[in-house]
């Protein structure tokens, strides 16, 4: 795939396809003192200190098993730094984590902190990047995203396989969520994030099956409504539960959160599961 090609003036307001590989390229600066004369105020002096605080919600990296990890994370870019980063052009270069291994969360880190501080015009050594609890454990709830112990092949990341779905005979009830929901926009091709929830009772569905299951979706595009369909129909489907209900929490836009709720057999979707994606 392309890398997404940089205008001279930056990516805000182009269309571009989010790149799959690593792209610390498309980070593009924006100068401090394009708006500090209008300001009054002389080149390189300025009467104030402090930083800016970019809260992102859209950082996801492979661990050194090739397992999707995701993660809010706080960067804090010194005021004096000579530029800020175009806002749009940081969200692709973090898109361009998605599929990268990393042997630790640190070197992630310490990647996202040294490529962001050479755009802005500052040591690595000056600028934060840490990782935010965004999602606190939800009482209820069992999270798949950790349970999968095996390597998982990018090809798994590939292509949406509801085979990989597996039941162990035994009935239960039980209500599962995965924070690593990835699907692609049918008209920006840029990423969509949520959060899973599923309510079911029948076959115990495996976990690390549908953990596996869930990140094959990565390059699904579609709608959420869309994505939450197609959970619901693959999961009936392939687990035959006797009751079912998926929910989608799915990360902001625009200040419009989209939350679609599926049923098959499980009453009314009426009512919305207490869990919220990052950024709600």
């Amino acid at each position: 795939q392309k890398r997404p090609t940089k205008p001279k003036e930056g990516v805000l307001g182009e269309k571009c396809d989010a790149p799959e590989t690593y792209s610390p390229d498309v980070l593009f600066p924006i100068p401090r003192t394009r708006g500090r004369r209008l300001l009054g105020l002389a080149d390189g002096a300025v009467p104030f200190e402090g930083e800016d605080v970019w809260n992102c919600y859209e950082v996801s990296w492979l661990d050194h098993r090739g397992r999707p990890r995701r993660g809010a994370v706080e960067l804090r870019i010194p005021c004096v730094s000579p530029n800020v980063v175009e806002s749009k052009s940081l969200k692709l270069y973090l898109n361009s984590l998605n599929f990268k291994r990393f042997a630790s969360t640190d070197e992630a880190l310490s990647t996202i902190r040294r490529d962001v501080a050479s755009v802005v015009g500052c040591l690595a050594s000056e600028l934060s990047a840490r990782l935010c609890e965004d999602q606190p454990p939800m009482k209820g709830w069992t999270c798949v995203d950790d349970v999968c112990e095996d390597d998982v092949p990018e090809s798994m990341l590939r292509r949406p396989d509801a085979s990989l779905l597996k039941t162990t005979g035994d009935v239960v009830t039980e209500r599962l969520c995965s924070h690593n929901l990835r699907t692609l926009c049918p008209v920006t091709g840029q990423p969509d994030w949520g959060t899973l929830l599923i309510e079911y009772e029948g076959p115990r569905i495996d976990h690390a099956s549908l953990f596996c299951y869930i990140i094959s979706l990565r390059t699904e595009t579609g709608f959420h409504e869309n994505a939450v369909e197609r959970v619901t129909l693959d999961i009936d489907r392939c687990c035959r539960p006797a009751k079912l209900r998926v929910t989608g929490r799915f990360l902001r836009r625009g200040g419009v959160d989209i939350n679609p709720i599926r049923s098959i057999r499980f009453g009314a979707a009426t009512g919305l599961a207490q869990a919220f994606a990052p950024g709600q």
